[in-house]
């Protein structure tokens, strides 16, 4: 046997249990809106100081002219126009033409000019100082040909 006190059931004490409550699930209610109130400016935060004041430009580079560097500027001379020159050679029918640079500054033009017979050439060459000279008299050596077209 137990000694008393061992073995018998403590006394029940009764405490509240909580009762069973269902879930709440509803949405809270929205607040009903406000009147509108003025639109204040939100002020304006910069996480940067006061930009940096711009230094002048400096002024602007120019260049002496050649002249003024005492530099002597010599025209070159032109060379023909062979825009023109190979409509010349197209409008004389001329078969083939050759422009050379020959020692001491000159220039020779060479061209073949058709005779009257298939397959039949005249040999017209040129010498002279400059090639715009050459080409020039060369054409016209080849114009006053009798059997070139005209």
């Amino acid at each position: 046997m137990l000694p008393p006190g061992y073995g018998s059931v403590p006394p029940s004490v009764p405490y509240g249990a909580p009762a069973f409550a269902p879930p709440n699930n509803r949405v809270p209610a929205m607040p009903a809106p406000r009147a509108a109130a003025p639109a204040q400016p939100r002020p304006l935060v910069r996480a940067k100081g006061p930009d940096e004041p711009t230094p002048p430009r400096p002024p602007l580079l120019t260049m002496p002219s050649p002249e003024q560097l005492g530099v002597a500027v010599h025209p070159t001379a032109a060379g023909p126009d062979w825009s023109a020159m190979h409509a010349r050679i197209k409008e004389l029918g001329i078969v083939s033409f050759h422009l050379e640079s020959l020692p001491e500054n000159r220039c020779r033009f060479t061209c073949w000019v058709p005779r009257g017979q298939p397959g039949v050439t005249r040999r017209i060459e040129v010498l002279a100082a400059t090639e715009a000279e050459a080409v020039r008299l060369g054409l016209e050596q080849a114009a006053q040909s009798p059997t070139t077209r005209p």
